[in-house]
């Protein structure tokens, strides 16, 4: 059964807890600058967990070949032993969640701690999940609807007019 990351913004508090414990397991230090995962920070007091999808899209974009889907995680994996960080992965994501490691030198992402992930583990408020894969559609439509509900936005069905 594969499973992935699923963030719930309206629980996030922004203590960074996920990001000091992600670099704490992939680097052995607390630096946030080193996670693969990352909160970000709008105004004073919104935060938002973000967490790679693990969609593939990154694939194809390394000219060496170093990226790879874990087929028992279904995490998509960098080899960081072999990355010169050329930058094209970062480039292919359209989500911003491939970034550098300022020190060794290579690309980082979310490679769900091997099935484990740290992040969902020490997240008191669970504003990060690590949930079944059929159930991801649900939890990120439920995310949009509240969005949508606190900014004020209506949907648009295939029945409405636009215009």
């Amino acid at each position: 059964m594969l499973k992935t990351l699923v963030a719930i913004p309206d629980r996030c508090t922004g203590c960074h807890r996920c990001e000091m414990w992600c670099s704490m397991k992939r680097k052995g230090v607390i630096n946030i600058e080193r996670a693969a995962i990352h909160v970000l920070r709008r105004e004073p007091s919104i935060d938002t967990p973000l967490v790679c999808l693990q969609c593939g899209i990154c694939l194809d974009s390394c000219p060496k070949d170093l990226i790879k889907r874990n087929k028992k995680t279904g995490a998509i994996e960098i080899n960081t032993q072999e990355c010169k960080f050329c930058g094209f992965c970062v480039a292919a994501c359209p989500y911003g969640m491939i970034t550098v490691d300022g020190i060794d030198k290579h690309a980082v992402k979310c490679d769900l701690c091997g099935g484990d992930p740290e992040c969902v583990k020490h997240c008191r408020e669970k504003a990060i999940l690590y949930v079944d894969i059929n159930k991801v559609a649900l939890y990120r439509r439920e995310a949009t609807a509240k969005m949508h509900k606190r900014e004020g936005r209506r949907y648009v069905t295939s029945q409405a007019k636009l215009g």
